[in-house]
């Protein structure tokens, strides 16, 4: 089988596509951090700066009133001891009450946006228009084909708008995950050379038809490991939110498994020969990434909360000999309240598969933005 020639020119694209999703993902966050920990600083030293002044408590000191005695009284009472000649009345000590100085804090409200809400499980919907283009290489026919860079020999790298989708349970520190999505892409173009993609050979100026179709549906499973913001620094430790911090992070490990089909087809306009590649391939993975939840209420008002979340995945394909599969994504969430919010970011699916004198190292990835509900 001839050597693959490495895609340079689509691997700067990739990367250069990839670092700009990234930057933008993570730039408005660390905005709204830095914002929100300056403005709780700020209330938590006005707090402080504020003098506390005792209020003395008022306390009488007139002498109490005698009633004058009656005529039958100062008849029949014996005569006054000296001593009473004295005007002068016992007033009991007072005392002056100081109040405490004050050590209230300003924190959170109890009923923080971080924390769970409503029913023990919750369930939060994703549904997204994904931009991806196809980007890779192909053989086809054993190892006398020639290896057929899908966007230059193809003309399979049109940029094409697809659904994406996924349904989230979540339970403590458990999310269950439902995912999918389809993408499709045709071309058309001539030869630039000789050479075959399955039974179908072609020279240099015929007119070659491909097109290529991508499905993909899996289940994953994923745990939070490490909060280090936060009380429940922990999974196994007791659920305590650590309100006084507008921020929380948290470290996650994933395990998935999934299913995606590929079907390629390739036509020879000028013979009319045609040949096609059709396959089901399966894989189980296992990855991780993190979670950062900015409670943004104060520093931004109409977004709630901002989320950010990335993840890389990887495991191994069957059928045959050496394939592996990758996902590599970061989102952004902007929640307008506790149920709805959006999401822009970047969704990369690698495939690289041989199998049946067929050979594929593709990624089919681009930018993603869609609708984001809680139930």
């Amino acid at each position: 089988m001839n050597p693959k020639t490495p895609l340079r020119k689509s691997a700067a694209m990739h990367s250069l596509t990839l670092s700009w999703a990234l930057g933008a993902v993570l730039a408005l966050p660390l905005f709204v951090a830095s914002t929100a920990l300056a403005q709780s600083d700020t209330a938590a030293g006005a707090v402080a700066a504020k003098p506390v002044v005792a209020k003395p408590v008022a306390t009488s000191t007139a002498t109490p009133a005698v009633a004058p005695a009656t005529s039958a009284a100062k008849a029949s009472a014996p005569p006054a001891p000296a001593a009473s000649t004295s005007s002068a009345a016992t007033i009991a000590p007072t005392t002056t009450a100081i109040n405490a100085p004050s050590t209230a804090v300003t924190v959170a409200p109890a009923n923080s946006f971080l924390q769970f809400e409503g029913a023990p499980i919750e369930l939060q919907l994703n549904t997204g228009l994904w931009l991806p283009r196809l980007r890779g290489n192909v053989t086809y026919g054993g190892a006398s084909a020639p290896n057929l860079d899908l966007s230059t020999a193809l003309s399979l790298d049109a940029l094409e708008p697809s659904f994406y989708g996924d349904i989230n349970a979540t339970w403590k520190n458990w999310t269950l995950r439902v995912t999918g999505t389809s993408f499709k892409s045709t071309g058309s173009i001539g030869a630039t050379g000789a050479g075959s993609f399955g039974s179908t050979a072609f020279v240099a100026g015929q007119n070659l038809n491909s097109s290529f179709s991508y499905w993909t549906a899996g289940v994953e499973a994923e745990s939070w490991l490490w909060r280090p913001f936060s009380k429940q620094e922990f999974p196994w430790l007791d659920a305590i939110s650590n309100e006084s911090l507008p921020v929380d992070l948290r470290i996650f490990g994933q395990v998935g498994a999934r299913a995606f089909g590929i079907d390629q087809s390739l036509t020879n306009a000028a013979t009319g020969s045609s040949s096609s590649f059709s396959e089901t391939f399966g894989t189980a993975y296992a990855g991780g990434g993190f979670n950062i939840y900015f409670d943004t209420r104060e520093a931004l008002g109409f977004i709630k909360r901002f989320d950010v979340d990335v993840g890389i995945e990887a495991g191994p394909v069957w059928p045959g000999d050496g394939g592996l599969f990758m996902q590599i994504n970061a989102t952004g969430t902007a929640w307008l309240n506790n149920n709805v919010g959006v999401y822009f970011g970047y969704e990369n699916l690698r495939q690289n598969v041989n199998t049946n004198d067929y050979e594929l190292n593709s990624y089919i990835g681009g930018l993603i933005m869609g609708l984001s509900v809680k139930f």
